[in-house]
């Protein structure tokens, strides 16, 4: 998995940038172009038809009645334009050809292969004269032409002409090929140039970032201080803050480790110490076996109980960080009850009475971290009360939806001093109370209680001056289930 996701190539912010900005752009010329090269055929359309329609009328004005007989007389230069044998430079100039033929088809002058108007032409809107623009095939060529209806004065009386005069189409495509090609040129010009400004400044633009990862790698590994003096780029300065957040997290989380492994060497370095003693007593007979191996026993009970506190501080101070943790819906006194009945030899060998006043409570939160709090808080209350005494656990519902957890006994209570430190893992009161464990219990509770969203308080019984025994409460207001 680490090879394929290093085989893998992050985006680059410059290549990025560049097709956010090429694609849109490119598309921008694209359509702009086509708009283009659309509006240069059709000015070239209507320039072109206006000369068609000019030569048309320049035509039909030549058109004289000579001895009897209708006939056209074209002047030299207009040779040139009309004739097609004249047109050497076809790629340059456009040929036009023309045909002069009565109303019924007749022909009468000018290229007779050319294809006779059909019908009358009627008033055109644009040119107010009865004049027809249209495309047609001479040969495989496809030609734009203009018909105009001329009337002629002859010895018979008015006749009606056909003045049809046209060019081949190709050359004004050819013109608005040309154009559309220069355009796409200057375009595609500007887009290079743009293009390499944007390359060149978005690698001009990374290297604050290039000189704040250098500045990173030259970091050493333990060094988990904030980044204090100023980057080179304003938007830097949103990842300088997480990335000071996200150090000291990291220092916190160190230090924490480094505070536990130490209390941790610290508090299990006595009782080994004792049991290497208690051994080397019973093997050198200075007590007899089986004390030495009951008091063996009553210490690798201690080791056990603080060995299993110290994984249950560590997962309670690691918990703490799990946002994601899922809830689930329980009987907060059937887990009560469930409690009770498993340290039921406990409480029976110190013989104490045990109440329990809870009625059904449905809540949601998360199980495990409840049941360890109660264990804890329980084992606890029967380890500073005397033999025979009493301690329970009361359940009481709070308004709007909470609860109120107390666990109570008749123990010595706890001294201000020590209500004060009482959640500081390994905190403990010799004096006050001599049978104290490592001090890790409460302490499990309250990291346990602050990821659920509850609190602990610690008060003393007292009543009419006398000192009863403690209570300790655990209180939050739980969501309830949906259901």
């Amino acid at each position: 998995m680490a090879e394929e996701l290093a085989s893998r190539t992050p985006p680059s912010l410059r290549r990025r940038l560049m097709l956010w900005l090429a694609v849109p752009f490119v598309l921008f010329l694209a359509l702009d172009a086509y708009t283009s090269y659309r509006a240069t055929l059709r000015i070239s359309q209507i320039a072109f038809d206006r000369l068609l329609v000019t030569s048309a009328h320049a035509l039909a004005d030549l058109i004289r009645l000579e001895r009897g007989e209708l006939q056209i007389t074209l002047p030299h230069a207009a040779l040139e334009i009309y004739d097609s044998s004249a047109s050497g430079d076809s790629g340059t100039r456009s040929r036009m050809v023309y045909r002069v033929s009565y109303l019924d088809g007749r022909y009468l002058a000018g290229d007779e292969a050319l294809p006779p108007y059909q019908g009358r032409p009627a008033i055109h809107p644009l040119y107010r004269a009865m004049i027809d623009l249209y495309d047609t095939q001479q040969g495989s060529e496809a030609m734009r032409m203009a018909a105009l209806l001329q009337p002629v004065e002859t010895f018979e009386g008015m006749r009606l002409l056909i003045v049809q005069v046209g060019e081949p189409s190709a050359y004004r495509d050819r013109l608005a090929r040309d154009i559309l090609l220069q355009t796409l040129l200057r375009q595609g010009a500007l887009l290079a140039t743009l293009l390499a400004l944007v390359w060149v400044m978005a690698t001009w633009a990374q290297q604050p970032l290039r000189a704040f990862a250098r500045r990173l790698e030259r970091r050493p590994a333990d060094d988990l201080a904030p980044l204090e003096d100023p980057v080179a780029l304003r938007e830097l300065q949103p990842v300088v803050v997480a990335f000071n957040g996200l150090l000291a997290r990291l220092h916190g989380a160190r230090e924490q480790q480094r505070r536990f492994v130490a209390d941790a060497s610290h508090q299990l370095r006595t009782p080994l110490s004792v049991l290497q003693l208690q051994a080397d007593a019973g093997l050198s007979g200075d007590i007899p076996p089986q004390e030495a191996l009951a008091s063996i026993a009553t210490t690798s009970r201690r080791a056990t109980r603080l060995a299993e506190q110290l994984l249950s501080l560590a997962r309670a101070q690691q918990t703490e960080s799990l946002a994601a943790a899922q809830n689930e819906a329980f009987d907060l006194g059937e887990l009560v009850s469930e409690i009770a009945i498993e340290l039921s030899p406990l409480i029976a060998r110190k013989h104490l009475d045990f109440q329990l006043d809870a009625r059904p409570f449905v809540m949601e939160s998360q199980r495990w971290m409840v049941r360890e709090i109660l264990a804890n808080l329980l084992r606890n209350a029967m380890e500073f009360t005397p033999d025979q005494g009493r301690l329970g656990v009361r359940i009481e519902a709070r308004e709007q939806g909470g609860v109120r957890l107390v666990v109570w006994d008749t123990g010595p209570g706890m001294s201000p001093g020590m209500q004060a430190v009482a959640f500081t893992p390994f905190a403990r009161e010799p004096s006050a109370r001599p049978n104290s464990g490592a001090g890790l219990g409460l302490a499990i509770c309250a990291d346990l209680a602050r990821t659920i969203g509850a609190g602990l308080r610690l008060n003393n019984r007292v009543e009419d001056g006398r000192l009863l025994g403690l209570d300790v409460e655990l209180v939050w207001r739980p969501v309830a289930p949906d259901n």
